[in-house]
């Protein structure tokens, strides 16, 4: 059994009244036995309730209820067994980071200690949206529950807080004709040299075409363009996907150059085969970053082009798993995101209430094909007649 008591300094006007005076600003020591053993020893606090808390992590750990994991050691520990991408860890190291600063600041030694009112706390200091901080909560409640499951903690207190109500992404449009031409005119004109200029031509065709992420752009492999076709990835069903290989991207990577510094035997269009793989696909974001800002079309970035790809796959007669497949996404994503700009979803939709109020009288639907490049509209479109009012 431990005990609290002041161990008064020489300077303190309380001295004579003996360690059971409490209402001083003297260090605090715990004095008792823990298996047998006298322990007397301070606990670096002069507040009386984060003593109580020192001592009964002490005594808890002494009786082997608990094991006490220090926020540092926890955090290493979970990062290590995350099996994500190396762009994906660094985002988990530093949301944890911050939530390990703000433990530090506030004096919890340990993943056990820290409580809902804590994370109420910390949420007031991340200035994000809604939708940003769902996503951090979501990594906070998997950080907890590997930390119940190893017994660091008893309970996973991210688990109690609310999630933000229907955190929803801001709407992106996919790009116009007009908005490509000017992108893959940047091209010509970025940079200071030809070499520079060939690469992001040839880049900028494969996100135009297929939909690519940049980190397969950026790791493309020579032999995966031959005889007439190139293959993007295996399906769900493990189907290997090869498609037509278009004019213009076959020309552009007929001149890309080789990659300075690369082996004569490169297997890689865009990359040496050394060194770090996030660093060079860094890299080749940084160039398409340069293209964008050239090209002057606002909120420009490479994963518009994945959003277009799906658009006009939908809007062409395309099904939502046709668009999941060449985007190497499930059904289910393409569905949340997309779902608007499918035709057969749309016809569905009219079907359905047709059958519900009968077909309407007022209006008709025209059936326009939207180019290939341009479906910032519906192929659906609504015309006037007698008795309808103009929005």
């Amino acid at each position: 059994m431990l005990t609290l008591y002041r161990r008064h300094l020489a300077d303190c006007p309380h001295e004579a009244e003996g360690r059971n005076y409490t209402k001083c600003s003297c260090p605090i020591y715990r004095d008792g036995f823990i298996k047998s053993k006298r322990i007397r020893q301070s606990l670096d606090t002069s507040s009386w309730d984060r003593a109580r808390r020192r001592l009964a992590d002490i005594e808890s750990e002494a009786a082997g209820e608990r094991v006490r994991k220090p926020f540092p050691d926890a955090l290493d520990t979970f990062l290590i067994a995350r099996e994500v991408e190396g762009s994906t860890l660094r985002k988990y190291k530093r949301i944890l980071t911050r939530l390990k600063e703000f433990a530090a600041r506030h004096e919890i030694a340990t993943v056990d200690r820290l409580g809902l009112e804590h994370l109420d706390a910390y949420r007031q200091t991340r200035r994000v949206n809604a939708l940003s901080w769902s996503k951090e909560l979501q990594l906070l409640r998997t950080f907890f529950s590997f930390c119940v499951k190893r017994k660091w903690c008893e309970e996973n207190p991210a688990k109690d807080m609310d999630m933000p109500p229907d955190p929803k992404p801001k709407p992106r449009e996919p790009y116009t004709s007009e908005e490509i031409i000017r992108i893959l005119a940047a091209c010509d004109t970025f940079g200071k040299y030809r070499y520079e200029r060939l690469r992001a031509k040839a880049m900028i065709l494969l996100l135009r075409r297929y939909g690519l992420r940049v980190s397969d752009v950026a790791m493309l492999e020579r032999d995966r363009v031959r005889n007439g076709r190139i293959f993007l990835h295996a399906m769900k069903n493990g189907a290997a996907l090869w498609l037509p290989l278009w004019d213009d991207v076959q020309a552009a990577l007929s001149v890309v150059p080789p990659t300075m510094g690369a082996p004569a035997d490169c297997r890689y269009f865009f990359w040496t085969g050394l060194g770090a793989r996030d660093g060079h696909i860094e890299t080749v974001d940084r160039t398409l970053q340069a293209v964008f800002r050239k090209s002057g079309v606002e909120h420009a970035n490479a994963h518009r082009f994945r959003h277009t790809l799906a658009t006009e796959i939908l809007v062409s007669g395309g099904t939502i798993e046709d668009a999941a497949n060449v985007l190497g996404d499930s059904p289910a994503v393409v569905r949340k995101h997309y779902a608007k700009w499918s035709t057969a979803y749309q016809t569905r939709t009219l079907e359905l209430l047709e059958r519900i109020h009968g077909k309407a009288t007022g209006t008709k639907l025209v059936h326009e094909k939207i180019l290939p490049g341009s479906a910032s509209e519906s192929e659906f479109r609504m015309v006037l007649e007698e008795g309808v009012e103009p929005s």
